[in-house]
């Protein structure tokens, strides 16, 4: 159990696995074909295909 004001282990391992770096990613987006930067990836899982990754601002639901 933490004491009052410190973070729980789960919450201290996520913090410290989060990249805060902003880095363009080796993916490229799905509907434009343009790199993809890391806080702009949104992979998305499709059946029969697999991974696929958009921009945020550029994936719909179909």
């Amino acid at each position: 159990m933490p004491k009052k004001g410190e973070l729980s282990k789960t919450a201290r391992a996520s913090l410290a696995n989060r990249e805060a770096v902003n880095h363009q990613t080796g993916h490229i987006c799905a509907s434009c074909n343009e790199p993809i930067w890391l806080a702009d990836l949104y992979p998305v899982k499709v059946m029969g295909k697999g991974m696929s990754y958009y921009h945020k601002d550029h994936y719909k639901v179909q």
